[in-house]
């Protein structure tokens, strides 16, 4: 889609923001698997890293809530490993906003899908206690910093 002239760019679908992480030892269990409920909080560092990132500004107010989260996990990531999670926008609602979510692991020949999930995530009103429209700014700033390929 091309942006008139002067306009900030907005999220869109098919857009993708990852980044890499090390495996915490910590994170593993005694089989030295990454912890299955690990798999969670490595796709909600992805989304916190979004927001962050992109410098989006919350308040008491306003803020996005993840309704929905799963999981499917495909191969077992072990202790040390380096995990690429990539979000892609699968859809983008009045409020919500779907992600498809892969954990890989970073290989030097390149990645090993190793879990796939899903997020769903919707801009409250936590005065009104509903969802809003997602602003224009929030948009623009995720999109801001979406990886290029």
């Amino acid at each position: 889609m091309v942006q008139p002239e002067g306009s900030a760019r907005t999220l869109e679908v098919g857009d993708i923001f990852d980044f890499d992480l090390p495996m915490r030892w910590a994170d593993a269990d005694p089989l030295n698997h990454l912890n299955n409920a690990n798999y969670f909080r490595y796709m909600e560092e992805g989304r916190i890293r979004m927001f962050v990132e992109g410098r989006v500004q919350q308040s008491a107010r306003f803020s996005p809530v993840v309704v929905h989260c799963a999981c499917d996990f495909k191969k077992p990531i072990t202790y040390p490993a380096l995990i690429r999670v990539s979000h892609r926008v699968e859809r983008i609602g009045r409020s919500s906003m779907e992600h498809a979510v892969d954990l890989s692991i970073v290989h030097p020949e390149g990645l090993e899908l190793c879990a796939q999930g899903k997020s769903i995530m919707v801009w409250m009103d936590f005065e009104l206690n509903r969802g809003h429209p997602w602003p224009e700014d929030v948009l623009q700033a995720l999109a801001s910093c979406i990886n290029r390929r």
